[in-house]
């Protein structure tokens, strides 16, 4: 007895044998049935390339060209100024002329079938949209844990995010209720810097952060003693006669915090009666000086200009030795 799927061989085979007694009979199948065989075996393939194409959308291994338009951006909020800075301008220019080099990656928007929302990559979608072009994107599934945490892992390896947003998304991710090892994870901090972040983005109203901006230069140390200077009483009242100013908001994002620390420094203490900056050629305050009825404190920012600290010990003792001390 002929199997059935012998039988279903034979039927599609270009050139068939059949061996009657003894004679051997070579038959070919009709137009019919081969082209039977060939669309069950496109079909088969057509079948093997779309299994295939789902395994690497899963895996996150293809890359589309998606319409900016059916992307929304991450529903966690990571920066002040996406693209109010010349590094934006510059990513622009570089792909209108060679294109998207890098794909961003997105997963299926949770609430809007057809549509997408980034885990990273904000800027060359901002940048894509400006120019009109499709978007070169990886799509993967991602639960809000897993988007989050590519997010901040990307921004961390980029390094181009300043204290102060790093500071305001961990404070974002904290509001969403997400547990203190998500957001560590995300911003690649330890628990310590964690709590920094945290503590300066609580005490620093938003409406204040939004009015300064990113400001790059400033880092950690700088705004957690605008922190603490803007809770000093009449700290709150000095900033917002400030920020309605129109110089205080034609200048650049790090002018205006120099401007604002400067004026919260300033404000009259019961220990300091007079605070003086001094500042380098590019006009950045680099030296502050704190003056009481008995001591000097000179405090230099080293990230405005470092290695000023050796200078000026290096100057010292031939300054003190010159000096008339009784």
């Amino acid at each position: 007895m002929i199997k059935r799927k012998d039988l279903l061989k034979t039927a599609f085979a270009t050139d068939t044998v059949a061996v009657t007694g003894s004679t051997t009979d070579h038959r070919v199948p009709s137009g019919a049935v081969r082209a039977m065989g060939l669309s069950l075996g496109r079909i088969g393939e057509d079948a093997a390339k779309a299994e295939a194409l789902e395994q690497q959308l899963a895996r996150g291994e293809l890359v589309l060209n998606l319409e900016p338009g059916l992307i929304e951006p991450s529903f966690v909020e990571d920066r002040l100024a996406r693209t109010a800075d010349a590094e934006f301008r510059r990513l622009v220019d570089s792909i209108r002329a060679a294109g998207q080099q890098a794909p961003i990656l997105v997963r299926p928007h949770p609430e809007r079938p057809g549509h997408y929302q980034v885990a990273y990559g904000h800027r060359r979608l901002s940048a894509c949209l400006e120019l009109a072009r499709t978007v070169k994107a990886i799509v993967r599934p991602l639960t809000d844990t897993e988007l989050v945490v590519a997010q901040g892992k990307e921004n961390a390896e980029r390094r181009n995010l300043s204290f102060i947003e790093r500071a305001q998304f961990a404070a974002h991710l904290e509001q969403r209720g997400f547990e203190r090892p998500v957001i560590q994870a995300a911003l690649a901090v330890h628990p310590a810097e964690l709590t920094r972040l945290l503590s300066v983005a609580r005490s620093i109203p938003a409406e204040v952060i939004s009015a300064i901006g990113p400001s790059p230069r400033a880092g950690r140390p700088r705004w957690m003693e605008f922190s603490a200077l803007l809770a000093a009483p009449g700290g709150n009242d000095i900033l917002a006669q400030l920020m309605t100013q129109t110089s205080f908001q034609r200048l650049s994002s790090d002018a205006r915090f120099d401007l604002a620390i400067e004026k919260l420094r300033s404000k009259p203490t019961g220990t300091a009666t007079s605070a003086d900056i001094i500042r380098n050629r590019a006009g950045y305050p680099v030296i502050r000086s704190e003056r009481s009825a008995t001591t000097l404190r000179l405090i230099v920012d080293l990230k405005a200009s470092p290695g000023l600290d050796e200078h000026l010990l290096a100057l010292l003792p031939g300054i003190v030795a010159e000096f008339p001390i009784e």
